[in-house]
């Protein structure tokens, strides 16, 4: 149940929620041997085993077939200078990098010798869909997630791997670009753009612009939630207040009007705190970074709590009341 309610975190806020699908002896992830599935990478390359050149992907580990993973497992490839292969951060986890076109066997061994294999492939990404708001605070934190990459087929190819694109922008400033997230604080009032480009090619896959708005503008603040039930649906985001089952996770959105239209707060912008019944919520901690829309929360037992936002860039703080049901 940890394994799927991690899933779940991590397409918490995407456009179109994972389907879930059988492993069976046809999934090409699992590994010539039959005794391991490389899982992850996202909805639509969950069953992909090419990676965008340039970038990374973490994939875990999962036995099949009754298999346990060996303690002494370590990881190679047999052409790293197109796809290296290193442990990652959990004993279960291996890390691709890509970094030239072409073909790489990837191998698990244990007692000197291959334990399982998969052949990997790394192209260039030829476009990608992204989420991105039109409009933010001067002084706050923009944002581009890219959700998901295609090969030159075009969705009939989604690829594997994040932080390839090599970003420029103007009325921006570049922070990071992590867990396929490019983070930029904007500047003064004004017309602003992000550009991503891919690395080998210089293709432009990324075209975003922005609106940056004067801080004096904000006017009335607002927020939904978006709840991950205990069955694991996905609810439609919608206004608070509101009341949410044990055993679910949500995420607060902050949004502020300017002139009639909804301007989004990042999540590093916005510090949050629990009052009330604090044994009936918690801080959800699944092991990986915060969606850039804000941290996620988890419901633990029946109670009453307000959720604070403390804004800084606004001077603002703000009450959200939730009452948690059994």
């Amino acid at each position: 149940m940890l394994g799927k309610m991690r899933f779940v975190v991590l397409a918490f806020l995407t456009i179109q929620a994972c389907v879930g699908f059988e492993v069976d002896t046809g999934d090409p992830r699992v590994g010539e041997e039959g005794r391991v599935r490389f899982g992850g990478g996202g909805c639509a390359a969950g069953s992909s085993t090419t990676i965008a050149v340039g970038s990374t992907q973490t994939l875990t580990l999962e036995p099949q077939s009754g298999a346990s993973l060996p303690t002494d497992l370590t990881t190679g490839s047999t052409a790293p200078a197109v796809i290296d292969a290193r442990p990652g951060a959990a004993a279960d986890q291996v890390v691709l990098e890509a970094n030239q076109a072409g073909t790489a066997q990837v191998e698990l061994h244990s007692a000197g010798e291959i334990w399982d294999y998969l052949e990997f492939r790394a192209e260039p990404a030829a476009s990608v869909k992204f989420t991105a708001a039109p409009a933010v605070f001067a002084g706050a934190t923009a944002f581009v997630k890219v959700d998901e990459v295609y090969g030159a087929c075009g969705e009939s190819c989604p690829l594997l791997g994040e932080g390839f694109l090599r970003w420029s922008s103007t009325g921006l400033t570049p922070l990071r670009d992590t867990n396929g997230v490019a983070y930029f604080t904007a500047g003064a009032p004004g017309d602003a753009r992000a550009q991503g480009r891919e690395p080998s090619g210089g293709a432009l896959l990324v075209d975003h612009p922005l609106r940056i708005v004067p801080v004096a503008d904000a006017g009335a603040l607002s927020a939904r939630v978006t709840i991950a039930l205990p069955d694991e649906s996905v609810l439609d985001p919608q206004p608070l207040p509101v009341e949410i089952p044990v055993g679910s996770l949500f995420l607060i959105q902050v949004e502020v009007d300017v002139a009639g239209t909804p301007v989004p707060l990042a999540g590093p912008d916005v510090t949050w705190t629990i009052e009330g019944d604090t044994s009936a919520v918690a801080l959800h901690d699944s092991g990986d970074a915060d969606p850039p829309e804000g941290p996620i929360f988890s419901t633990l037992a029946p109670g009453s709590v307000e959720m604070v936002a403390e804004i800084p860039l606004l001077g603002r703080t703000e009450r959200f009341p939730l009452t948690i049901t059994p």
